[in-house]
């Protein structure tokens, strides 16, 4: 909405359409006017529990995913956020709606995926709320986690930026799904789409390093989306070096003529960590992750105070990735 003032006095407006804004940039402009700083943070923590819901249309299908898969893949991307967060995730509840028409198997597939996940990440689930709908239909999935680790924000300039695996993988099939699956696909990427896995040796990271842990998120839309809502939240530059890029895929990719600046546009759902540390504990937690079958790499460092953007070899990058209102941009 663009407001202004017209010659007969009081205001005027233009509506915007949400595929214009943006979910991203609607969240910036609308809801932090009641949620304030909180919009940059991927879950809410009070008294020791954090809360996270996450969802998405039914109709987000591969050829090479069933029910079962959206189920787990619901579960995880709750998950992700509170095992990131370093919460201990507790509770999983869910809401979907269904278009009567879908058969009985599929649903209790559906229903399979979210106890499955919900079992692998400890947790219990809790039933919820089951719904008719005349379209595709929906699925939300609502997490209730303990704290393990009250991370106390300390940012300074020269502190860390470290994630905590390879990506890329999901970038090769949303991009092989452009192009009509004529790009091939290894079947580590189709994997990481179908059934994504958040490692839970994050937890004991977080159990390990508490004290020089200044911020995290996971990566959901996107790894750039993902470092600037950090800059955005500890009020400071990122200053990148290198990107954890899997090998094989850039290659292949390559081939095709896709570079980096794709790959990082189409990262979403990777559901790796990010990690804003001290640098003497740096080494350290590369050495860590190793150990416990990640794939770490330090991308880069907090730059200047103030300074809310993100820079790759000191030249300040454009934010793309996945928005639910635009699509990819």
């Amino acid at each position: 909405m663009v407001a202004g003032s017209n010659p007969a006095g009081g205001f005027w407006c233009i509506k915007m359409k949400l595929k214009d804004i943006g979910e991203h940039e609607f969240i910036r402009r609308s809801l932090s006017k009641y949620l304030g700083h909180d919009i940059f943070y991927d879950v809410y923590t009070e008294d020791g529990f954090t809360y996270k819901i996450d969802g998405f249309q039914l109709s987000y299908f591969f050829s090479f995913m069933d029910y079962y898969d959206i189920g787990w893949k619901a579960v995880t991307a709750t998950v992700s956020d509170i095992i990131t967060s370093g919460s201990k995730p507790r509770i999983i509840l869910s809401s979907i709606g269904v278009n009567s028409e879908m058969e009985d198997k599929q649903l209790e597939d559906l229903f399979y995926g979210i106890i499955d996940a919900t079992e692998y990440y400890e947790a219990k689930y809790v039933g919820g709320d089951l719904n008719n709908s005349e379209k595709n239909g929906w699925i939300d999935i609502a997490g209730i986690g303990t704290k393990l680790c009250d991370i106390k924000s300390n940012p300074e300039e020269g502190d860390i930026v470290i994630i905590s695996d390879e990506i890329g993988f999901t970038s090769e099939v949303f991009i092989s799904y452009l192009n009509n699956f004529n790009i091939p696909i290894h079947e580590i990427s189709k994997l990481r789409v179908k059934h994504p896995i958040v490692n839970k040796n994050i937890l004991n990271f977080y159990k390990e390093f508490c004290n020089y842990i200044v911020s995290s998120t996971d990566i959901s839309d996107g790894l750039l989306i993902s470092l600037q809502n950090l800059s955005d939240r500890l009020n400071y530059s990122i200053l990148i070096e290198e990107f954890n890029i899997n090998p094989s895929v850039y290659e292949n990719l390559r081939r095709y003529g896709y570079g980096v600046n794709d790959i990082l546009k189409y990262s979403g759902e990777e559901f790796s960590s990010l990690f804003v540390v001290k640098q003497e504990k740096a080494k350290e937690m590369i050495e860590w992750l190793y150990h416990y079958n990640f794939s770490p790499k330090i991308l880069g460092k907090l730059g200047k105070e103030g300074e809310n953007e993100i820079k790759y070899k000191g030249n300040k990058l454009a934010i793309s990735g996945w928005d639910n209102f635009k699509g990819w941009y």
